[in-house]
């Protein structure tokens, strides 16, 4: 007995070292407008990455300012010390990478690709892209993944340059990639691109399930909880998802990345957006097993 209890210690004590390895970061987004004294906030309070929502750069922004945007956000992270471990490319209804119109599709992916070569000023780690938007009738789905596996094949090399991974993001509803299965077949036999696990995307099936089909595959992961039937955003700790084996998953599949949040909601503060310490205290409730 006394050998058991040794051994169920150690084996918690070995998990909550293991997860302590891993650094936390949030999406800019939690910010409506970010400024500098944000993010050194942020660092103070034990979050030291960040993901760049890109499309606070360039969604309803003039095409002068984007660049000089870009270059502002910038500076502002570097300000507070803290470093970009990910960027989050733009997506819309009508900026979708799969779309059935050929000439669309190339405008689309051109597009992107002149997206990702600015990304360079943030030198990140990883992309995050979405494969499509949605709907999408079964009737044309098949099409809309091979249209994607294109596209993503063609932005690639882009990524490449600029030294950041491409991960293709896990979606809900009729988007594509709704199912882990769904996801392998728009990345598969294509070298080096991985793909962004959001935790609250995934409706179709329990959590382990996706690791299990995808976790070799996990280059990023968007951290946020729901009630298991449309996404929430909400803090983790504060839906239904099991943290703890989640965290054990990630682990045994040897993630080695940034514990990245995108949650949007504080379910304790009337659903606000969460601040960086409400980000840092759902971390050590997960690390320390309080559900």
């Amino acid at each position: 007995m006394r050998k058991y209890i040794l051994m169920t210690v150690l084996s918690t004590f070995s998990f909550i070292c293991h997860a302590q390895q891993y650094e936390v970061g949030t999406t800019t987004a939690i910010w409506k407008n970010p400024v500098a004294a944000d993010f050194k906030k942020a660092k103070e309070q034990g979050v030291h990455y960040v993901e760049v929502a890109f499309n606070q750069c360039y969604r309803g922004v003039p095409a002068e300012e984007v660049i000089p945007r870009i270059k502002m956000m910038k500076s502002k992270i570097d300000s507070a010390g803290m470093q970009v471990w990910s960027v989050h490319l733009p997506f819309s209804r009508v900026l979708d990478i799969s779309v059935l119109d050929d000439s669309l599709r190339e405008e689309n992916v051109r597009f992107m690709a002149r997206m990702i070569e600015q990304c360079r000023h943030f030198k990140p780690a990883r992309l995050v892209l979405h494969p499509s938007s949605e709907p999408i009738a079964d009737s044309i789905r098949a099409q809309r993944i091979k249209n994607a596996r294109h596209s993503i094949i063609y932005l690639k090399p882009y990524a490449d340059r600029i030294g950041a991974q491409l991960c293709i993001e896990n979606l809900p509803r009729t988007c594509l990639g709704n199912t882990p299965e769904e996801l392998l077949k728009l990345i598969h036999d294509i070298p080096g691109v991985k793909v962004c696990f959001d935790t609250n995307h995934y409706t179709k099936g329990a959590t382990r399930h996706f690791m299990e089909v995808l976790g070799q595959y996990v280059g990023t992961i968007h951290a946020s909880d729901f009630d298991l039937v449309n996404e929430c955003h909400w803090l983790p700790t504060q839906g239904k998802i099991d943290w703890q084996n989640f965290m054990r998953d990630l682990r045994s599949n040897g993630y080695q990345g940034v514990f990245m949040y995108e949650a949007m909601k504080d379910c304790d503060y009337n659903k606000i957006r969460p601040v960086p310490s409400r980000i840092r205290e759902t971390f050590e409730k997960i690390i320390s097993g309080v559900q």
